[in-house]
């Protein structure tokens, strides 16, 4: 009785720390279908490869910010679509924070010559997002659909400078 008794103890310890181990993030690739177009961001030196249904459109805050949104083309979707933002000078951020919306997940991807983690998050409405830094840049996604969501971060790894 005292070996069955030990048997599902070290059963159990070895499956509770198997289940407790560091799981490796989800990794999104970088996108690469060929219909992609690199863009220059402004004056800066960033450029992003982006797909002709996306323009990008140039915003600034009252703080000196300066970012770039990615928007759909299709204007009767545009807001209630995958887009994505890139701020490339600091300041409090132009898009605001998730803070109050719920984590369901981390994944990495590229961003210039790094791989960076990514926060995404669920609103209240049922949108996801995400966002990550790296240095002074700071990336964000939003779309209605995870898939959508990978999509905007996959485009926003393009991104590169000169």
């Amino acid at each position: 009785m005292l070996k069955i008794f030990a048997k599902y103890i070290i059963s159990f310890l070895v499956l509770f720390g198997v289940s407790c181990g560091k799981t490796e993030l989800r990794f999104i690739p970088t996108a690469t279908y060929p219909s992609l177009k690199e863009e220059r961001l402004g004056q800066s030196s960033y450029y992003v490869e982006i797909p002709e249904s996306i323009f990008i459109d140039e915003a600034r805050g009252v703080e000196g910010q300066h970012g770039f949104g990615l928007w759909q083309r299709d204007s009767v979707n545009r807001f209630r679509s995958s887009s994505g933002f890139i701020e490339i000078e600091p300041g409090s951020p132009i898009g605001g924070g998730q803070d109050n919306d719920k984590l369901i997940e981390k994944v990495r991807s590229h961003l210039l010559d790094r791989i960076v983690t990514w926060e995404i998050r669920k609103t209240e409405t049922g949108y996801f997002g995400a966002g990550a830094h790296k240095g002074k840049l700071t990336v964000g996604a939003s779309s209605l659909t995870r898939n959508g969501l990978d999509s905007v971060i996959a485009i926003i790894a393009t991104l590169s400078s000169r």
